[in-house]
């Protein structure tokens, strides 16, 4: 009996002695194997070196600890891959619960989890044209399916070339986990080829600098929770990285200067599954704590003419089918300002305590409707209401609105530089406008009530603004109308105006509504 003991004991120690020292064998060969798998792959031009491997055959667990990985530039140019460098140092990397199988020419890979922790991740890559490589191609007949997956990546870096621009792209703080995900490359209907039974992301910074480096984006504090189908964002900006009146020199294609930052960005009830079976955006409500975004033309320097499309076009010719059932922006302060062709100074105009409501943005329908109120040089209260077509069967668009009393006097910033026109006095009462256009031509009827108004014709000299007297008196004497109403009653006037295709919606709006302005006050 006791023999039969020793004998039971010897034979487990020794097949526990077999089984670490298979084990170890196994971790020596792994380590070479993905080494100099990495190396052939990349044709010299990637190297990978590793600290240690950990095998479990029991737990068909694998773990690679202290992963460093490194490229030599020559080589990655002559083995035509569309990289520059790449480095990376990965503290953890690995899987438990690994099942392989293979069946007819599709492979399967199962995993119960799935981890990755990254300290650094580096890479500059050339965008490739078109006819480049896909990866779904070489990697046809693939699934993979892991219950968990996690990723914590302290800091990325990542450059895409292409020409003589190049888009820079900086990550710091990230960490993101997968349920049930499967990926593969033979997808099924229009989907995409991964999907998931929830996803949760977090990220502490994030920055793009893109336009040959003329302009910076960038998000602080995104969160993603995918069972509650909800988002936040701390803040994001978008900063020229020049100066105002050099920027359209220094920045390709004469783009305007243009800053905004918002904070408190939420989207709650963000249908992701719908948008990973379907490519479909469907989103209950967004919101926005704070907006402010400055805006600056510098029309002294050559321009090279661009066809900008109206924000419902925008709308219409998103790739993806789209329906947002309501946009909340809380507060907004909006500032435009242009230097004219001969001009000495800008223009300026400002809406102040902007809040608008967004109801039914899709494009796949019959119409959207945009509401917003806030005060006009932050003096006059203005509310307006505009409906505009979600599909190409109705292309008109319609707005309502309404401007409550101000001393029109707070228009000089605008006036003066822009048009060489001073207002010495004049206060509005109130107007009203309606207005029915689509992408070619706008009317409008406004009533434009106002009281003593006077103005003063100016010129430009010596960089300062003269006033023009007998321009002015002509003006005020002939011209101008005092009042309206006047001696004959309310004067209700008739407005219209072609789309110039190469300015602005807001230039369009505008344009309708000045001409409507003009006629009544005798213009």
């Amino acid at each position: 009996m006791r023999k039969g003991i020793r004998v039971t004991v010897y034979v487990v120690f020794a097949l526990t002695v077999l089984y670490f020292i298979v084990e170890w064998f196994l971790e020596a060969k792994i380590r070479y194997f993905v080494e100099k798998k990495v190396e052939e792959v990349s044709r010299g031009a990637v190297r990978a070196e590793i600290g240690s491997v950990s095998l479990r055959l029991i737990g068909r667990s694998l773990w690679l600890e202290e992963v460093k990985i490194s490229s030599d530039t020559v080589a990655l140019r002559r083995s035509g891959w569309p990289l520059k460098r790449v480095e990376g140092y990965f503290d953890r990397l690995g899987a438990r619960g690994v099942h392989f199988r293979k069946r007819d020419s599709l492979f399967y890979l199962r995993a119960r989890e799935l981890d990755a922790g990254i300290s650094r991740l580096a890479a500059d890559i050339l965008k490739p044209g078109p006819g480049g490589r896909s990866a779904a191609r070489t990697l046809a007949g693939v699934q993979v399916e892991v219950e968990t997956v996690s990723v914590r990546l302290d800091r990325m870096y990542c450059r895409v070339i292409e020409g003589r621009d190049s888009v820079d792209y900086r990550l710091n703080g990230f960490s993101g986990k997968v349920t049930d995900g499967e990926f593969r490359t033979f997808p099924a209907g229009k989907g995409w080829p991964f999907a998931c039974g929830d996803i949760q992301l977090a990220l502490s910074s994030f920055q793009c600098r893109f336009a040959e480096g003329s302009s910076l984006l960038e998000v602080d504090s995104l969160r993603w929770q995918g069972d509650e189908e909800r988002f936040t964002v701390g803040a994001f900006r978008l900063l020229p990285q020049y100066g105002m009146y050099e920027f359209a020199r220094k920045s390709p294609g004469h783009a305007d200067w243009t800053r905004i930052e918002a904070a408190g960005l939420e989207g709650i009830g963000v249908d992701w599954r719908r948008f990973m079976a379907e490519r479909w955006i469907d989103v209950d409500s967004l919101s926005f704590g704070k907006l402010s975004v400055r805006n600056f033309k510098n029309r002294q320097i050559e321009q090279t003419p661009r066809v900008k499309r109206l924000f419902y076009q925008s709308v219409q010719e998103f790739p993806f089918p789209l329906s947002v059932r309501r946009i909340a922006l809380q507060h907004a302060d909006v500032e435009y300002l242009e230097l004219a062709k001969h001009g000495s100074a800008p223009g300026r105009i400002t809406f102040n305590g902007l809040q608008g409501m967004f109801y039914g943005l899709t494009n796949r329908g019959t119409a959207f409707t945009v509401k917003a109120k806030g005060k006009l040089m932050n003096q006059g209260e203005m509310q307006a209401v505009f409906r505009l077509p979600a599909g190409r069967s109705n292309p008109f668009f319609e707005v309502e609105g309404r401007l409550g009393a101000m001393n029109l006097a707070a228009l000089n910033p605008m006036t003066e530089p822009l048009a060489k026109v001073k207002i010495a006095s004049g206060r509005v009462e109130g107007m009203t406008f309606s207005m029915k256009g689509d992408a070619q031509r706008a009317d409008a009827d406004v009533l434009f009530l106002y009281e003593k108004l006077r103005i003063r014709i100016m010129k430009e000299k010596d960089g300062h603004l003269e006033t023009r007297s007998f321009l002015t008196t002509l003006a005020n004497g002939l011209i101008v109308r005092e009042n309206n109403p006047g001696s004959g009653g309310e004067r209700k006037v008739c407005g219209s105006a072609e789309r110039d295709p190469y300015r602005s919606q807001f230039n369009y709006l505008w344009k309708t509504l000045f001409s409507g302005l003009k006629k009544s006050v005798g213009l």
